[in-house]
């Protein structure tokens, strides 16, 4: 699973004379300030924890991740950097905002809105059947107009699983944000909003009448559906509780097989998923096992994958990126 950049709390570091910000886990990065950059460490075969190179993208032996202000070089005709004692670690854990502020740098935004893709449409709206919604953590959606001047602001509140998730902190976070995209953003009046979709993209509908945005602050994720034209409700936001999602996907299968003896299993952790492909795959002819992966990451599907092309003496002609790109549990990679 990856980590919201502008919430994770980091380890302090060192890195070739400058200092950054490190995570073992996956940064995404679609919450990298702009400005800032992401890199992976990667481990050695014999110790995948021990970071020994610096790259772009790194699927396996994933030591980690660095986050920092300034772009790294990498030497001619390489993409990758050696780290040899390059890497030290401060001792200390620190926020990207407090990062900033101790190098004095400027703090970016809580949060960054991005164009949501097609494929994540059904996040801005309603779920129809109740189980989902409540795996969602769906707090409630904002419906919004600007009214015949296209300058007002009339909004109304629809709460979602009896209300359950709307606590006082989600109140306060989620006047924040409104705040924000009301002040200079998509929210500012209706010129504002039809500016703002037509300068980053992000329809959700056959259409193009709908753009779709997506926010994330440290507990939340807010999808923002604008509709800038007269005559309509011009704004949809759906706000989610990202912990109580986490909880939901910790309950959930990452996969599960089958057998021709009519043995079924399922599995909850990610490597004990992997390493029973990797061990059952070769006998399938003898064995029937079959495998369907359940889990919507990226990183899981893509290793499936990658299992599955090694067994033939090849490697997987798709990168990450294509499984970031196609969410869902029909899509077909990482799949049987």
């Amino acid at each position: 699973m990856s980590v919201n950049a502008m919430t994770e709390e980091y380890e302090h570091i060192e890195l070739f004379g400058k200092p950054a910000l490190f995570t073992n886990a996956r940064v995404d990065t679609h919450t990298v300030p702009d400005g800032w950059h992401v890199y992976d460490l990667r481990g050695s075969d014999n110790d995948p924890g021990s970071p020994c190179t610096l790259e772009i993208l790194v699927v396996v032996n994933h030591a980690g991740s660095i986050v920092v202000p300034e772009p790294i070089s990498f030497p001619d005709n390489q993409d990758y950097r050696e780290i040899g004692d390059a890497l030290d670690f401060l001792g200390d854990e620190i926020t990207l905002t407090e990062f900033c502020k101790q190098y004095g740098l400027k703090t970016p935004p809580k949060y960054k809105l991005r164009p949501a893709s097609r494929e994540e449409a059904g996040l801005f709206y309603s779920q129809v059947e109740e189980e989902r919604d409540l795996q969602a953590g769906t707090v409630g959606h904002m419906r919004m107009d600007f009214g015949s001047s296209g300058k007002g602001f009339h909004h109304s509140w629809w709460p979602h699983n009896e209300d359950q998730f709307n606590t006082g902190e989600f109140k306060d976070d989620l006047q924040e944000v409104v705040d924000t995209l009301r002040a200079d953003g998509p929210l500012k009046d209706l010129a504002s909003m039809r500016a703002y979709c037509y300068r980053n993209g992000g329809a959700i509908t056959e259409d193009g009448r709908s753009y779709g945005y997506i926010a994330e602050t440290e507990h939340y994720r807010y999808c923002l559906r604008c509709t800038p034209f007269p005559g309509d409700y011009q704004g949809y936001l759906y706000c989610y509780d990202l912990r109580q999602q986490q909880m939901a996907q910790q309950n959930r299968a990452v996969g599960r097989a089958t057998f021709a003896n009519g043995e079924q299993r399922e599995y909850h952790d990610p490597q004990t998923y992997l390493a029973a492909i990797r061990q059952e795959l070769p006998y399938r002819d003898v064995t029937g096992f079959r495998y369907e992966t359940l889990t919507d990451d990226p990183a899981v599907r893509k290793q499936v994958d990658d299992i599955l092309f090694d067994l033939y003496g090849e490697e997987n002609p798709h990168s990450l990126a294509d499984y970031e790109n196609n969410p869902g549990q029909n899509m077909n990679m990482g799949g049987m």
